[in-house]
């Protein structure tokens, strides 16, 4: 069944994303890479910074968004796009200063999405 909360919140950050005042912090439990280099691999507890000057082509899709994103804080100039699926994400934070954001910014929680991997050690 659709999230039709979190969808509408969203399309709200596509529409604020205009505005460099807006800083959005998204969670989810993974995100994975579209880009052909790192196709499919897949990244847990996933913390993206989503504002104007930190991410672009930021698309809502009916299962997932894509979006494409600096991940790497040595290297701002490498851009890369991953997806997230819905079913994934489980907070979303705005405020209108970026730096920290805290539990009074959460726009969106939905504890219950989170799912925290399981590891094993081999041998």
């Amino acid at each position: 069944m659709a999230d039709l909360k979190l969808q509408s919140i969203l399309q709200q950050v596509l529409i604020d994303l205009s505005d460099e005042s807006n800083h959005y912090f998204l969670m989810a439990n993974y995100y994975e890479h579209t880009s052909s280099e790192k196709l499919n691999e897949r990244w847990y507890l996933a913390n993206i910074y989503i504002h104007k000057d930190a991410i672009s082509n930021l698309l809502v899709g009916q299962d997932s968004i894509g979006i494409d994103v600096r991940l790497n804080p040595d290297s701002p100039q490498q851009i890369d796009s991953i997806k997230i699926n819905l079913d994934q994400i489980y907070r979303i934070r705005k405020n209108k200063t970026g730096g920290i954001f805290s539990d009074e910014d959460d726009i969106y929680v939905e504890v219950s999405k989170l799912n925290l991997p399981t590891f094993t050690k081999e041998g």
